[in-house]
Protein backbone atom coordinates (compact mmCIF):
# COMPACT_ATOMS: atom_id res chain seq x y z
CA UNK A 1 0.00 0.00 0.00
CA UNK A 2 1.48 3.29 -1.27
CA UNK A 3 1.45 6.61 1.33
CA UNK A 4 1.58 8.76 -2.06
CA UNK A 5 -0.86 11.67 -1.20
CA UNK A 6 -1.30 14.94 -3.01
CA UNK A 7 -3.05 18.00 -0.48
CA UNK A 8 -5.82 18.52 -1.07
CA UNK A 9 -8.56 20.93 -0.52
CA UNK A 10 -8.72 20.88 3.55
CA UNK A 11 -12.70 21.19 3.13
CA UNK A 12 -12.66 18.55 0.07
CA UNK A 13 -14.27 15.85 1.86
CA UNK A 14 -17.39 17.67 2.74
CA UNK A 15 -17.87 19.94 0.02
CA UNK A 16 -17.96 16.86 -2.38
CA UNK A 17 -20.50 15.41 -0.13
CA UNK A 18 -22.22 18.71 -0.37
CA UNK A 19 -21.35 18.66 -4.23
CA UNK A 20 -23.07 15.79 -4.79
CA UNK A 21 -25.33 14.63 -1.99
CA UNK A 22 -27.44 17.46 -2.76
CA UNK A 23 -31.13 17.44 -4.41
CA UNK A 24 -30.29 20.70 -5.48
CA UNK A 25 -27.42 19.47 -7.58
CA UNK A 26 -28.70 16.09 -8.88
CA UNK A 27 -27.56 16.94 -12.35
CA UNK A 28 -24.08 17.43 -11.44
CA UNK A 29 -24.32 13.95 -10.02
CA UNK A 30 -25.65 12.50 -13.24
CA UNK A 31 -22.66 13.77 -14.97
CA UNK A 32 -19.63 12.77 -12.42
CA UNK A 33 -21.33 9.27 -12.18
CA UNK A 34 -21.32 9.22 -16.31
CA UNK A 35 -17.37 10.69 -16.52
CA UNK A 36 -16.76 7.36 -14.58
CA UNK A 37 -19.07 4.54 -16.11
CA UNK A 38 -18.16 6.10 -19.37
CA UNK A 39 -14.30 5.65 -18.93
CA UNK A 40 -14.86 2.24 -17.92
CA UNK A 41 -17.19 0.86 -20.92
CA UNK A 42 -20.65 1.17 -18.20
CA UNK A 43 -23.74 1.78 -19.05
CA UNK A 44 -24.98 5.59 -18.29
CA UNK A 45 -27.09 7.22 -15.43
CA UNK A 46 -30.42 8.60 -17.36
CA UNK A 47 -32.03 9.43 -13.68
CA UNK A 48 -30.81 9.38 -10.33
CA UNK A 49 -32.42 9.30 -6.72
CA UNK A 50 -30.66 10.40 -4.07
CA UNK A 51 -30.82 8.08 -0.75
CA UNK A 52 -29.08 10.02 2.07
CA UNK A 53 -29.40 13.82 0.75
CA UNK A 54 -27.09 16.45 2.40
CA UNK A 55 -28.09 17.36 5.89
CA UNK A 56 -26.03 19.83 7.50
CA UNK A 57 -26.51 18.36 11.19
CA UNK A 58 -26.24 14.60 10.40
CA UNK A 59 -22.85 15.66 8.44
CA UNK A 60 -21.64 18.13 11.46
CA UNK A 61 -21.98 15.48 13.89
CA UNK A 62 -20.16 12.64 11.60
CA UNK A 63 -17.18 10.98 13.23
CA UNK A 64 -16.48 9.20 10.57
CA UNK A 65 -13.30 10.17 8.39
CA UNK A 66 -15.37 8.89 5.57
CA UNK A 67 -18.29 10.55 3.78
CA UNK A 68 -20.45 9.32 1.64
CA UNK A 69 -23.47 9.31 -1.51
CA UNK A 70 -26.12 6.76 -1.76
CA UNK A 71 -28.29 6.72 -4.34
CA UNK A 72 -30.13 4.45 -7.10
CA UNK A 73 -30.83 5.08 -10.73
CA UNK A 74 -33.75 4.47 -13.23
CA UNK A 75 -32.17 1.23 -13.90
CA UNK A 76 -32.40 -0.32 -10.37
CA UNK A 77 -28.47 0.15 -10.12
CA UNK A 78 -27.46 1.06 -5.77
CA UNK A 79 -24.94 3.75 -6.12
CA UNK A 80 -22.53 4.28 -2.94
CA UNK A 81 -20.25 7.34 -3.95
CA UNK A 82 -17.67 7.40 -0.76
CA UNK A 83 -14.98 10.15 -0.23
CA UNK A 84 -11.57 9.54 1.38
CA UNK A 85 -9.03 12.12 1.88
CA UNK A 86 -6.66 10.66 4.04
CA UNK A 87 -4.55 7.28 3.99
CA UNK A 88 -6.45 4.19 4.88
CA UNK A 89 -4.32 0.83 4.68
CA UNK A 90 -7.33 -1.54 4.95
CA UNK A 91 -9.49 0.92 2.51
CA UNK A 92 -10.15 -1.88 0.07
CA UNK A 93 -11.02 -4.67 2.42
CA UNK A 94 -13.58 -1.78 3.75
CA UNK A 95 -15.09 -1.11 0.55
CA UNK A 96 -15.81 -4.84 -0.24
CA UNK A 97 -17.04 -5.43 3.14
CA UNK A 98 -19.67 -2.06 2.69
CA UNK A 99 -20.53 -3.64 -1.14
CA UNK A 100 -21.76 -6.38 0.66
CA UNK A 101 -23.60 -5.04 2.47
CA UNK A 102 -25.40 -2.97 0.25
CA UNK A 103 -25.52 -6.01 -1.92
CA UNK A 104 -27.00 -8.45 0.57
CA UNK A 105 -28.90 -5.29 2.23
CA UNK A 106 -31.73 -5.14 -1.14
CA UNK A 107 -33.58 -8.78 -0.01
CA UNK A 108 -36.57 -8.13 2.26
CA UNK A 109 -38.33 -11.26 4.08
CA UNK A 110 -39.00 -13.48 1.65
CA UNK A 111 -37.75 -11.91 -1.69
CA UNK A 112 -35.91 -13.77 -4.47
CA UNK A 113 -32.07 -13.29 -5.32
CA UNK A 114 -33.79 -12.54 -9.20
CA UNK A 115 -35.14 -9.55 -7.46
CA UNK A 116 -31.24 -8.13 -6.96
CA UNK A 117 -30.20 -5.19 -8.81
CA UNK A 118 -26.23 -4.43 -9.32
CA UNK A 119 -24.46 -2.30 -6.41
CA UNK A 120 -21.95 -0.42 -7.37
CA UNK A 121 -18.99 0.81 -4.92
CA UNK A 122 -17.34 3.89 -6.20
CA UNK A 123 -14.42 5.50 -3.96
CA UNK A 124 -12.88 8.79 -4.52
CA UNK A 125 -9.31 8.82 -2.70
CA UNK A 126 -6.83 11.45 -2.04
CA UNK A 127 -4.58 8.85 -1.65
CA UNK A 128 -3.18 5.77 -3.54
CA UNK A 129 -4.31 2.25 -2.87
CA UNK A 130 -3.00 0.41 -6.06
CA UNK A 131 0.79 1.68 -6.57
CA UNK A 132 1.52 -1.06 -9.05
CA UNK A 133 -1.51 -0.27 -11.54
CA UNK A 134 -0.70 2.17 -13.92
CA UNK A 135 -3.87 4.41 -14.31
CA UNK A 136 -5.72 6.26 -11.62
CA UNK A 137 -8.84 4.81 -12.48
CA UNK A 138 -9.57 0.87 -11.74
CA UNK A 139 -12.76 -0.68 -11.42
CA UNK A 140 -13.06 -4.48 -10.27
CA UNK A 141 -15.73 -7.06 -10.52
CA UNK A 142 -15.69 -10.79 -10.73
CA UNK A 143 -14.11 -12.58 -13.34
CA UNK A 144 -12.95 -16.22 -14.32
CA UNK A 145 -9.36 -16.76 -13.06
CA UNK A 146 -8.45 -18.34 -16.85
CA UNK A 147 -10.77 -15.99 -18.83
CA UNK A 148 -10.70 -12.47 -17.49
CA UNK A 149 -12.72 -11.59 -20.44
CA UNK A 150 -15.24 -13.74 -18.54
CA UNK A 151 -17.28 -11.35 -16.40
CA UNK A 152 -19.36 -13.67 -13.45
CA UNK A 153 -22.19 -10.78 -13.11
CA UNK A 154 -22.17 -7.13 -13.59
CA UNK A 155 -23.85 -6.84 -9.90
CA UNK A 156 -20.33 -5.70 -8.55
CA UNK A 157 -18.59 -3.22 -9.67
CA UNK A 158 -16.28 -1.34 -7.40
CA UNK A 159 -14.63 1.57 -8.43
CA UNK A 160 -11.37 3.07 -7.04
CA UNK A 161 -10.51 6.77 -8.55
CA UNK A 162 -7.02 7.80 -6.78
CA UNK A 163 -6.29 11.10 -7.50
CA UNK A 164 -2.69 11.55 -6.70
CA UNK A 165 -2.35 9.17 -9.90
CA UNK A 166 -3.97 12.01 -11.86
CA UNK A 167 -0.85 13.73 -12.74
CA UNK A 168 -2.38 16.76 -14.94
CA UNK A 169 -0.46 20.26 -14.55
CA UNK A 170 -3.69 22.30 -16.09
CA UNK A 171 -6.88 21.75 -17.58
CA UNK A 172 -5.81 21.67 -21.36
CA UNK A 173 -4.22 18.46 -20.24
CA UNK A 174 -7.35 16.83 -20.40
CA UNK A 175 -8.18 13.97 -22.43
CA UNK A 176 -11.89 13.16 -21.10
CA UNK A 177 -14.44 13.94 -18.71
CA UNK A 178 -13.33 11.79 -15.92
CA UNK A 179 -10.49 13.48 -16.30
CA UNK A 180 -11.72 16.92 -15.94
CA UNK A 181 -13.88 16.19 -12.64
CA UNK A 182 -10.57 14.78 -11.08
CA UNK A 183 -8.47 17.70 -12.54
CA UNK A 184 -11.84 20.29 -10.78
CA UNK A 185 -11.99 18.10 -7.30
CA UNK A 186 -7.74 18.81 -6.92
CA UNK A 187 -7.75 22.31 -7.97
CA UNK A 188 -10.79 23.93 -6.95
CA UNK A 189 -10.37 26.64 -4.39
CA UNK A 190 -6.85 26.53 -5.26
CA UNK A 191 -5.57 27.75 -8.10
CA UNK A 192 -6.66 31.12 -10.00
CA UNK A 193 -9.69 30.81 -11.66
CA UNK A 194 -8.06 31.95 -15.18
CA UNK A 195 -6.24 28.64 -15.09
CA UNK A 196 -9.56 26.61 -14.73
CA UNK A 197 -10.99 28.42 -17.27
CA UNK A 198 -10.85 26.05 -20.16
CA UNK A 199 -12.29 23.41 -18.14
CA UNK A 200 -15.24 25.32 -17.14
CA UNK A 201 -15.94 26.19 -20.42
CA UNK A 202 -16.12 22.90 -21.67
CA UNK A 203 -18.54 21.32 -19.47
CA UNK A 204 -21.55 22.68 -17.56
CA UNK A 205 -21.84 20.61 -15.05
CA UNK A 206 -18.30 21.50 -13.67
CA UNK A 207 -19.36 25.53 -14.00
CA UNK A 208 -22.15 25.13 -12.17
CA UNK A 209 -20.00 23.06 -9.59
CA UNK A 210 -17.29 26.03 -9.05
CA UNK A 211 -20.43 28.40 -8.51
CA UNK A 212 -21.88 25.91 -5.88
CA UNK A 213 -18.40 26.09 -4.77
CA UNK A 214 -18.27 29.91 -4.09
CA UNK A 215 -21.94 29.52 -2.23
CA UNK A 216 -19.94 27.36 -0.39
CA UNK A 217 -17.26 28.81 1.00
CA UNK A 218 -20.03 31.81 1.56
CA UNK A 219 -21.92 30.19 3.64
CA UNK A 220 -20.51 30.87 7.39
CA UNK A 221 -22.24 27.36 8.60
CA UNK A 222 -20.93 25.00 5.93
CA UNK A 223 -17.50 26.70 6.50
CA UNK A 224 -17.84 26.16 10.53
CA UNK A 225 -18.48 22.87 9.49
CA UNK A 226 -15.69 22.16 7.04
CA UNK A 227 -13.14 23.99 9.68
CA UNK A 228 -14.29 21.83 12.44
CA UNK A 229 -14.19 18.52 10.52
CA UNK A 230 -10.48 19.52 9.10
CA UNK A 231 -9.43 20.07 12.95
CA UNK A 232 -10.94 16.71 13.75
CA UNK A 233 -8.94 15.05 11.27
CA UNK A 234 -5.92 16.78 11.85
CA UNK A 235 -6.57 15.80 15.74
CA UNK A 236 -6.87 12.07 14.91
CA UNK A 237 -3.92 11.69 12.53
CA UNK A 238 -1.94 13.09 14.88
CA UNK A 239 -3.02 10.77 17.76
CA UNK A 240 -2.23 8.41 15.22
CA UNK A 241 1.24 9.27 14.53
CA UNK A 242 2.29 9.73 18.16
CA UNK A 243 0.60 6.18 18.27
CA UNK A 244 2.80 4.66 15.59
CA UNK A 245 5.75 6.46 17.26
CA UNK A 246 5.51 5.04 20.12
CA UNK A 247 4.80 1.44 18.78
CA UNK A 248 8.49 1.95 16.75
CA UNK A 249 9.86 3.10 19.39
CA UNK A 250 8.93 -0.34 21.88
CA UNK A 251 9.79 -2.25 19.01
CA UNK A 252 13.18 -1.14 18.79
CA UNK A 253 13.51 -1.28 22.60
CA UNK A 254 12.62 -5.39 22.20
CA UNK A 255 14.88 -5.85 19.75
CA UNK A 256 17.87 -4.05 21.98
CA UNK A 257 16.74 -6.28 25.05
CA UNK A 258 16.78 -9.54 22.93
CA UNK A 259 20.51 -8.19 21.89
CA UNK A 260 21.59 -7.66 25.08
CA UNK A 261 20.43 -11.25 26.53
CA UNK A 262 22.81 -12.85 23.25
CA UNK A 263 25.49 -10.81 24.22
CA UNK A 264 25.81 -8.20 21.55
CA UNK A 265 27.74 -5.06 22.43
CA UNK A 266 26.80 -1.87 22.95
CA UNK A 267 27.79 -0.10 20.11
CA UNK A 268 26.66 -3.09 17.80
CA UNK A 269 22.91 -2.61 19.36
CA UNK A 270 23.20 1.18 18.88
CA UNK A 271 23.97 1.02 15.18
CA UNK A 272 21.41 -1.53 14.41
CA UNK A 273 18.49 -0.11 16.67
CA UNK A 274 19.41 3.74 16.72
CA UNK A 275 20.00 4.05 20.41
CA UNK A 276 21.97 5.46 22.83
CA UNK A 277 23.73 3.81 24.66
CA UNK A 278 22.96 5.28 27.37
CA UNK A 279 19.26 3.86 26.35
CA UNK A 280 20.72 0.62 25.82
CA UNK A 281 22.03 0.69 29.55
CA UNK A 282 19.14 1.82 30.77
CA UNK A 283 16.91 -1.19 29.83
CA UNK A 284 18.59 -3.06 32.25
CA UNK A 285 18.15 -0.96 35.02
Amino acid sequence: MSGKQRPLNPMADVFVRYLLGSEDHKDILIDFLNAVFAQKGHELVVEIEILNPFNLRSAHESKESILDVKAKDSRGRWINIEIQIDRDGSYAARSLYYWARGYAGQLGSGEGYDTLNPAICINLLGFEIFPELPGYHSCFQVTEVDRPEYVLSEHLQIHFIELPKNQLESSEEVQDALDRWCYYFEHEGSIEEEKMKVLLNENEAIRKAHRVYREFTADRELMDMAEAREKWLKDVNTRLASAEQRGREQARQEDARKMLDEGFELATISRITGLSEGQIRALTE
